[in-house]
Formats: structure tokens, C-alpha cells, sequence
């Protein structure tokens, strides 16, 4: 019987299986792959859990990059000296053991439960096993938590020295003749670009600037068509109607063949059209322009009133003359 209860005694210890202190947290770690190549990416966690206790203050390593000190006799290349006449430093020794890319801390903690996960992310430049930096780790009270750090077997990624696979330059003796002629045609585009771009601007200038001609019998045929005459005539108006067809036809005339009518007396305008018109011209309707002037003019001086007939027949044959000179016999007259 007290064998018996001095072993149940003897194993209580035990039962209560060693492992993170009262008050303190639980911290393990891990990284991944185990096995990596030179400058290859791997991933370093940390997790800290516990219940109940405040969560405790972490900090990254604090260098992010770590060039061990030379080994004595090592870090020089043997046989070489400068120009001091010390040993020149080996490249090698330079080399960094490790750089820290990345960190990052996620807080999962809440409720009385602790759960941090700290990631860093990092890649070893010398091969080897290494244990993976620290990470500080206080609690409460300000005194470091300790853990284990995983190791990490880095391996060279060209153990056996090999050649590797490396694409010769490219041979530009047979692309010679074709970059030239690229270059020739970027450039002959871009001359062609270039002229076609002044065509277009020059044509666009040419249109703005070139002036709307329109020709006098058009204008003639409008002026006319707003004269009315036909309505001035019925309605006794004869002063205005003879005010208005004589400078409309005068103003014809001088569109027309290059001299102010408008400005002249009717025996002015007669010795004008006889040097102006092409002698058939002059032939067909000198007596029709001047029987018309003559007209107008003693309507407005003379205090001549004309039958309407006449006057009816003189609007008609104003036009009829304005289509002959003009070269368009056969236009119509809208709105007279």
C-alpha cells in the first residue's frame, strides 16, 4: 500500500507535463520549405498563444541583413596582394548570410486569448544549416520569452559547378539588312506623315481663306425677287419700284463687267457698255439697257408716270437682259 502511494506520489510531477510557464505564453516555430537553394524565398513563422495573460510585446530582428565577420585566416584570397602590399579581401566574405524582405505581424488576440502570428519572409545567400534569426519576444514584465529557432539547410544551386544553358548573342549579320530596311521605312513614313500633314493644313487654310464668289445674276435674281416689283406697281408705289429696279441693275452691270454703274449717269453707263461688251453683245441689247434708263430716269426726274403695262413690260425685260449678259438665258426669276 505505501509502494503504492509513493509511486502515485513520485509520478504527479510528470503528469504535469513541462511547458510554458503560469502566466506566460506558449511560442513555437516553423519555416518553410526546411530546404531551400541560394537566394531562394522561404517563410519563418512564429506563434505565440496562451489564455488569460497579457499579450506580450514583440520586435523584428533588428538587422535585415547580416554579413557574418570573417573567420580569422579566412575573408582574404591567398596568394594576392594590393598595392600596400595587404591581402586584397575575398568577394565571397561579402557576401550577405541572409536579407530580410518582409515582416508582418497578425493579432488575432482577443477575449482573454492570445494568438499572434509573426511572418517574415527572407532568402539565405551562403550555404549551409542555419538556425533562423531571433525574434524578441518580452513578456509582462519586460524579460525576453525564449523559444527554439527551426534551421534551415541551404544548399548551392549549382553544386557541381556546370555550365549552364546560355543563348549565344544574336547574330545581327543576317538581321543587318532588315533593320536597316525598318529604319528606312520608319523614316520614309514619318516624311510622308510630315507632307501629308502640311497638304491637310494648307487645304484647310486654302478653304477658310478662299472667299465665297457668288455670281452677279444670282444676286440679281435675289435682289429682284425681294423688290417685289410686281406688288409696287399694282399698288401705285412707281417711285420706289423705278428707285429700286434701276439700282439693282446698275449694281448687275457693275459685277458684271468691272465698272461702278451705280455712280453714273445713263449717258455714262452708254459710252461704258459700248467698250465693255463684245460687239455682238453691245448689238443685241444696247436698245433695250438704254430704253429702260431712259425710262427710270423720267419716272424719277420729270414726274413721269408710266402705264403699268409699260412698266410691267420694262421689270421684264430687266431681266430678260440681266440673263443675256450673264450668259443664262434660260434661268427662271423666282418669287417676281
Amino acid at each position: 500500500m505505501r509502494a503504492a502511494l509513493l509511486s502515485l506520489l513520485l509520478s504527479m510531477p510528470l503528469l504535469a507535463a513541462p511547458g510554458a510557464e503560469p502566466g506566460t505564453p506558449e511560442i513555437s516555430a516553423e519555416v518553410r520549405p526546411a530546404k531551400a537553394t541560394v537566394g531562394s524565398l522561404i517563410e519563418y513563422r512564429v506563434f505565440i498563444t496562451g489564455k488569460g495573460i497579457p499579450a506580450p510585446a514583440v520586435a523584428p530582428p533588428e538587422r535585415r541583413e547580416l554579413v557574418p565577420p570573417p573567420e580569422p585566416g579566412k575573408g582574404t584570397k591567398p596568394g594576392t596582394a594590393g598595392d600596400d602590399g595587404e591581402s586584397e579581401v575575398d568577394p565571397a566574405s561579402l557576401v550577405p548570410l541572409y536579407v530580410i524582405h518582409s515582416v508582418k505581424k497578425n493579432d488575432r488576440s482577443g477575449k482573454g486569448m492570445t494568438d499572434i502570428t509573426v511572418t517574415v519572409q527572407m532568402a539565405y545567400y551562403r550555404p549551409g544549416t542555419w538556425a533562423l534569426p531571433d525574434i524578441e519576444i518580452k513578456g509582462e514584465d519586460g524579460v525576453l520569452l525564449g523559444y527554439r529557432a527551426p534551421e534551415v539547410e541551404i544548399i548551392p544551386s549549382n553544386k557541381e559547378g556546370e555550365f549552364q544553358e546560355i543563348e549565344p548573342p544574336m547574330e545581327l549579320g543576317g538581321n543587318y539588312l532588315r533593320l536597316v530596311l525598318l529604319l528606312l521605312g520608319i523614316a520614309l513614313l514619318g516624311v510622308l506623315a510630315f507632307f501629308l500633314v502640311r497638304y491637310l493644313r494648307r487645304r484647310i487654310r486654302e478653304r477658310r481663306a478662299a472667299p465665297v464668289v457668288i455670281p452677279p445674276i444670282e444676286t440679281f435674281m435675289r435682289e429682284i425677287g425681294k423688290l417685289r416689283g410686281e406688288e409696287l406697281i399694282e399698288s401705285g408705289r412707281i417711285e420706289e419700284f423705278v428707285l429700286g429696279v434701276s439700282m439693282i441693275f446698275r449694281a448687275f452691270l457693275s459685277a458684271q463687267f468691272g465698272f461702278d454703274a451705280t455712280e453714273m449717269t445713263s449717258h455714262e453707263i452708254e459710252g461704258k457698255i459700248r467698250k465693255a461688251f463684245p460687239r455682238d453683245l453691245h448689238a443685241r441689247c444696247h436698245g433695250d439697257i438704254m430704253e429702260n434708263l431712259n425710262l427710270w430716269d423720267l419716272s424719277k426726274f420729270a414726274e413721269f408716270t408710266p402705264s403699268k403695262e409699260r412698266l410691267r413690260g420694262s421689270l421684264d425685260k430687266t431681266v430678260e437682259i440681266a440673263r443675256i449678259l450673264s450668259g443664262e438665258e434660260d434661268h427662271g426669276l423666282p418669287g417676281v
